[in-house]
C-alpha cells in the first residue's frame, strides 16, 4: 500500500544529481518515501513538462493532493521538514474568509455592514512564498540583484489576478483538471497557468491562499540568460491576464489558445 501524507504527495522536479542530493540532505530525506515524487527531467523536457509528469505520477500513487516544490527550495523555521510543509499547506487549503466587501468612505457610509465584510470560500491553491532569493523577473533581477529583499503579502486573493508561482504550491489536482497544468513556455509556465486557473477559480467562487508555508529559495539563476528567454514574451505578458479575464469564452480550450507558443527556443 502506498504511504502518503494524509493523502498528499510532494512533487519535486530535478535535473542535476548534485542538486537532488542537496535537496535530500537539506530536508533530511534518507530512502525516498512513497509520498515523495522526485521527478527526473532526464530528457531535458523542461520544468513544466516535468512537473506535470510528477503530478500525474502522484495521482497514479493515489494522492488526493500535491505539494509542488522546486529542488532549490529548502527548509525554514516555519517548515523544518517535508511532512510539516505538507501539514501547513493542507491546512491552508481549507475554506477561508475572503475579503469581498469594499468600504468606500470614512466613516463608513449608510449600508456598510458593521461586521460582515468577508465570505467563506473554497481554496483553489495554497501558495507559499520564499526567503533569501526572491522570485524576480530578469530585468528586476538585473536592477535589484537576486538577493535584494522582497516583501510579500500573505493574504487571501479572490477576483483579482496575480503572478502565481509554482515553486511552493499545493492543490487537489482532480478538482482542478486541467487548470493546474503548467504551461510549456519557459519562465512563464506557472504565471500563465495561474491566470487561466484564476479565471476558472473565480467563476466557481473559489479563492487563492497566499499564506502557505515559507521555504528558503537558494538558486541565483543567470539574469542575462533569463532575459533572453523572457524577452520573447514580455510584451504579451503585459496584457495577457486582461485578455484571459475579459474573454467571452470560459472553457479551457478557448482560453489556452490566447497563450503564445514558444518558437524562439527554450531555457533547457
Amino acid at each position: 500500500m502506498v504511504d502518503l501524507l494524509d493523502g498528499f504527495a510532494v512533487v519535486v522536479p530535478w535535473v542535476a544529481v548534485a542538486q537532488r542530493q542537496s535537496f535530500e540532505q537539506a530536508w533530511g530525506v534518507g530512502s525516498t518515501p512513497d509520498w515523495l515524487v522526485l521527478q527526473h527531467d532526464a530528457a531535458r523536457a523542461g520544468c513544466a513538462a516535468t512537473k506535470n509528469r510528477g503530478i500525474a505520477e502522484a495521482l497514479h500513487r493515489g494522492a488526493e493532493g500535491v505539494v509542488v516544490l522546486d529542488d532549490d527550495c529548502y527548509p525554514t523555521d516555519e517548515a523544518p521538514s517535508l511532512p510539516e510543509l505538507v501539514r501547513l499547506h493542507r491546512a491552508a487549503l481549507e475554506p477561508q474568509d475572503a475579503p469581498l466587501f469594499e468600504v468606500v468612505t470614512s466613516p463608513p457610509s449608510r449600508g456598510t455592514p458593521y461586521s460582515k465584510l468577508t465570505m467563506r470560500m473554497p481554496v483553489a491553491a495554497s501558495m507559499g512564498f520564499w526567503t533569501h532569493v526572491g522570485d524576480y523577473c530578469a530585468p528586476r533581477q538585473l536592477v535589484y540583484g537576486a538577493t535584494h529583499p522582497m516583501a510579500f503579502r500573505r493574504v487571501i486573493v479572490s477576483g483579482r489576478y496575480f503572478p502565481l508561482c509554482g515553486m511552493n504550491l499545493a492543490f487537489r489536482p482532480r478538482e482542478w483538471e486541467p487548470w493546474y497544468r503548467f504551461i510549456d513556455v519557459p519562465r512563464f509556465d506557472d504565471i500563465w497557468m495561474g491566470w487561466l486557473w484564476q479565471r476558472e477559480a473565480y467563476r466557481r467562487g473559489a479563492c487563492f491562499n497566499l499564506a502557505g508555508p515559507l521555504v528558503r529559495h537558494a538558486r541565483q539563476s543567470d539574469p542575462w540568460r533569463n532575459l533572453a528567454v523572457e524577452s520573447r514574451h514580455l510584451a504579451r505578458n503585459e496584457t495577457l491576464w486582461a485578455d484571459i479575464a475579459s474573454n467571452p469564452h470560459a472553457d479551457y480550450e478557448s482560453l489556452v489558445r490566447l497563450l503564445p507558443s514558444d518558437p524562439g527556443g527554450s531555457d533547457r
